[in-house]
């Protein structure tokens, strides 16, 4: 508990924040490969490659983060499953349209929709599978490197379409195996996975799976499913925000802090920073964000990159706007928590 008050007063405090660049604007069409410098990247933008099918665009690189996390957007049709694997870091995905199924281990698995998520912790076998026509999920590991692990193992692909129907590239799989081990990537080739599920869902999740509330674990090493709106939640009343927790710094030891936040219209706000480098991604609405007296609007896909340090406002001006934070350690959502109420829904009191 120290340890993390610690954390949240150095988010507060300035002291030791980076400043931002002042140099280059804000929108880009491809991920910038230099720390600490603030980014909006619109949806489906960023460098791309065809992993078998899946078309992976780098929202985050390794290196922008300083090693911190690395974040990727998937595109695809139905695709054959996976390789089952596991690796040292933590896994993240949140599905922003279509449907996937995810497994970890060898009896739990999930049907991701829109907006649901799933935490694959370190040591875990997983493996996933799209089986929708129009599938787009974020993925997210802590410590960061993912990135370059594609960009290294696919093929290119230039194409503006999100994904290429029916023309899945061949991957080399010598050169995928190959690789494996310089990304701490363990494939487990013989391991076997539960696929008799009913109502989207292995056993052990029929009796809440997308129709009652679900819990974090305090364990770090247990992976974990939450289906949308359906994970812990905090009010902030001055704030007009619905915090919603998909993963707080307990379940990763400080590598990862994930959440939603579902916000009203209102004015421009003071500026803030934190001592945390963070990417917010929209899922409905539109978002403002101000960064180096440049302003950006972010609807639906975009994302913003604010590295550690940086000073920005954020805000909307529609009736209904919500993004999903990722960041390496304690950032805005944790911040927004500290001062709100426990609170059963998703969208703010009349």
């Amino acid at each position: 508990m120290m340890q993390f008050i610690t954390s949240i007063v150095a988010i507060l405090g300035g002291s030791s924040t980076i400043p931002a660049p002042v140099s280059g604007g804000l929108v880009v069409d491809t991920a910038p490969q230099t720390p600490h410098r603030p980014y909006v990247l619109p949806n489906l933008k960023g460098a791309a490659v065809d992993f078998g099918g899946l078309i992976i665009r780098t929202l985050v690189p390794n290196v922008t983060s300083s090693g911190g996390l690395s974040i990727v957007s998937v595109n695809s049709g139905p695709a054959a499953l996976n390789l089952i694997h596991h690796h040292k870091e933590v896994e993240a995905f949140y599905a922003l349209k279509g449907g996937v199924q995810v497994f970890h281990n060898s009896d739990q698995g999930r049907q991701l929709q829109a907006n649901d998520f799933a935490l694959l912790a370190p040591g875990n076998n997983h493996t996933y599978r799209p089986n929708d026509l129009d599938l787009q999920l974020t993925l997210c590991m802590a410590p960061g490197g993912i990135d370059e692990f594609f960009t290294s193992a696919s093929n290119p692909y230039s194409s503006s379409a999100p994904f290429s129907p029916g023309h899945p590239s061949q991957l080399n799989i010598t050169k995928v195996l190959g690789l494996m081990p310089q990304y701490n990537i363990i494939p487990e080739p013989f391991n076997t996975i539960n696929t008799d599920w009913v109502n989207g869902t292995t056993e052990d999740g029929l009796d809440t799976w997308q129709v009652a509330d679900q819990t974090l674990p305090s364990d770090a090493t247990k992976p974990y499913f939450i289906s949308s709106n359906r994970g812990p939640k905090y009010l902030s009343h001055d704030a007009g925000k619905v915090i919603g927790q998909l993963v707080s710094p307990k379940q990763t030891n400080n590598k990862l802090s994930v959440a939603t936040i579902a916000m009203k219209s209102g004015p421009k706000p003071a500026a803030t920073r934190f001592n945390v480098d963070q990417a917010f991604q929209v899922t409905e609405g539109q978002l403002h964000v101000e960064i180096n007296s440049e302003t950006a609007q972010l609807i639906f896909g975009d994302l913003v990159f604010i590295p550690r340090g940086t000073l920005f406002k954020y805000w909307s001006t529609v009736g209904f706007t919500k993004f999903v934070t990722w960041s390496a350690g304690p950032g805005l959502s944790d911040n927004l928590i500290q001062g709100a109420e426990n609170w059963d829904y998703a969208v703010w009191p009349a």
